[in-house]
């Protein structure tokens, strides 16, 4: 399993997820299965919760198509099936807390037996040498320990991109710490997870358009509890288990701070109230996002330290956990307790993001880069014609079909063929990217036909990302094209991984993808813009046509 594997898995899982969630929010609405308000939410109208769904079915099908199957891979992805169920069914009929835990154990328990992942030591925890678990210790306190976690993530499911925010956190340094140990599962699951839940968060993020439920947020704490153990028992691992404590610190410790006060308060440490910390934040007059955000730097910080201290004695790391803890909880009084001092704190607003002033300025600032961004598709054109004149390996007669197509769409007179003549302009993306990838030889100042091409769509990419991260409402769409192209890419993908087409399409797919995300975000400029790419793609058609025609 390579890294072009994981990114695979990565892409695969975003955009599934990316697909699936309008669909589940439509179909949520439809049947009425949504998260109805009361006194100790957040949210004022009723809320589709079926999230959890397009997370599950998006990380399993990357999952299944890209990881081997090894007795971990298969304990995971067995487990986890059992407590999305778990969940889901709490989410379309709710369950006790009994039967929650029912299926979180079972959950666990299957992972164990058949993954056989379970926590062996507490490593060197209090200073005085390794402490070591029999097998009859370590299951169950990993049964314990994957529960609490489970539950921690839940629990923190409380504002709009909380939980999925502080989980692809976690989810990134785990992918981290995995490629530093040399633990290709947990990276390969942890980016799957990422993608699958970066994908989620697109339209979880503040105001929220669906909730992840608890087929989401019992799912995620799962994986993030497994991870964390088949990180400290992958062969050659030399992480201590106070890292990944390092790494989930702030649900933990706000799961046991709850748990604490409600057992102390007599009432059942199960009882849902608004004694977390981020209830906390709202109630002394902090606002959803700048909480979110806050508890986001927490989680952004332990994760950076576990990364940076990994190879510290554990009881060092012990010590920093709870001093950080420490001193975060008497910073955060200070503040909530003189927030007349710091009005910074109090300037943000309940409006959407899209409709405040910076977002605006922003969004003219990245429409203002678009410019540079068709300057550098022009020239990534016109360097894949010279790579034509080169070395053509492209049929011509492939090139000469969609030339004659392409002319047919262009001058048809029906309003459908505008759409369709982007699949034209995708196949010549695709057949420019092989034509690049595949030319050797120097250029110019030292770079060949090859890493030119990437540097031209590299930055072309950076600010494609920069306009949809600071898009205008409504601006961006994906239409019936290009959900069939993505297919088209999943499909090659998964050919070449089970080496269906004999040929390495790795690294001409990954820049012609590259190219379409750029491209797509150009068309939007305008029937200009988009009339000028269709005769370049057709120019580029008709260089291959030619040049295949002479060599005959």
């Amino acid at each position: 399993m390579s890294f072009l594997t994981s990114f695979y898995a990565l892409v695969t899982a975003l955009f599934a997820s990316l697909i699936m969630v309008p669909f589940l929010r439509r179909w949520a609405l439809d049947q009425g299965n949504v998260d109805v308000p009361d006194e100790r939410k957040v949210h004022d109208t009723p809320m589709p919760r079926l999230g959890g769904i397009a997370i599950f079915v998006s990380f399993l099908l990357s999952s299944l198509v890209y990881a081997p199957m090894t007795h971990a891979v298969r304990g995971i992805l067995v487990g986890s099936l059992i407590v999305f169920v778990t969940g889901l069914a709490d989410d379309l009929n709710g369950l006790s807390a009994k039967h929650k835990f029912f299926g979180q154990i079972l959950a666990c328990v299957a992972t164990i037996v058949i993954g056989r992942v379970y926590l062996r030591d507490f490593g060197n925890l209090l200073g005085f040498g390794e402490f070591h678990l029999s097998v009859w210790i370590g299951v169950p306190f990993t049964v314990f320990a994957v529960v609490g976690v489970i539950n921690a993530i839940n629990l923190i499911d409380g504002l709009d991109g909380l939980a999925g925010g502080v989980s692809v956190i976690a989810f990134t340094v785990f992918a981290a710490l995995g490629y530093l140990e040399g633990d290709l599962i947990t990276t390969f699951f942890s980016v799957a997870a990422l993608g699958a839940v970066l994908g989620f968060l697109k339209y979880n993020f503040y105001p929220a358009r669906i909730f992840m439920g608890d087929a989401g947020s019992l799912t995620l704490g799962f994986l993030l509890g497994f991870l964390a153990l088949h990180l400290l028992q992958s062969p050659g691992s030399s992480l201590d288990p106070m890292v990944p404590v390092l790494v989930l610190g702030l649900p933990i410790l706000d799961t046991l701070w709850v748990m604490t006060r409600r057992v102390l308060s007599g009432v059942s440490p199960f009882i849902a109230d608004r004694t977390h910390l981020h209830h906390k934040f709202l109630d002394l007059g902090f606002e959803h996002r700048f909480t979110v955000i806050l508890i986001y730097g927490i989680s952004v910080f332990w994760g950076c330290s576990a990364i940076l201290m990994r190879s510290l004695p554990e009881y060092l790391l012990l010590i920093f956990y709870l001093t950080t803890a420490l001193t975060f909880y008497l910073l955060l009084r200070h503040l909530l307790q003189h927030p007349e001092r710091y009005t910074f704190l109090r300037r943000d607003s309940d409006t959407e993001v899209r409709h405040s002033k910076t977002y605006e300025w922003l969004s003219a600032l990245a429409e203002k880069l678009m410019p540079i961004m068709y300057l550098l598709l022009s020239c990534y054109f016109i360097l894949s014609i010279y790579s034509m004149t080169q070395q053509n390996t492209v049929p011509w007669q492939i090139a000469g079909v969609l030339f004659c197509f392409g002319l047919m769409l262009k001058f048809s007179i029906r309003t459908q063929s505008r759409q369709f003549l982007m699949l034209i302009v995708y196949a010549a993306l695709g057949i420019a990217a092989n034509e690049v990838w595949q030319t050797s030889g120097e250029l110019i100042i030292g770079l060949s036909f090859k890493r030119l091409g990437d540097v031209l769509l590299i930055m072309a990419g950076a600010l494609a990302a920069i306009k949809i991260f600071f898009s205008k409402p409504g601006e961006l769409f994906l239409t019936t094209i290009d959900f069939l192209t993505l297919a088209v890419c999943a499909i090659l993908a998964v050919a070449a991984q089970k080496s269906v087409l004999g040929y390495n399409i790795y690294g001409p797919l990954i820049r012609c993808i590259v190219a379409i995300f750029a491209v797509r975000v150009l068309v939007i400029r305008g029937d200009m813009v988009q009339r000028n790419i269709v005769r370049a793609a057709l120019v580029l058609l008709a260089v291959v046509l030619v040049v295949g025609l002479r060599s005959l």
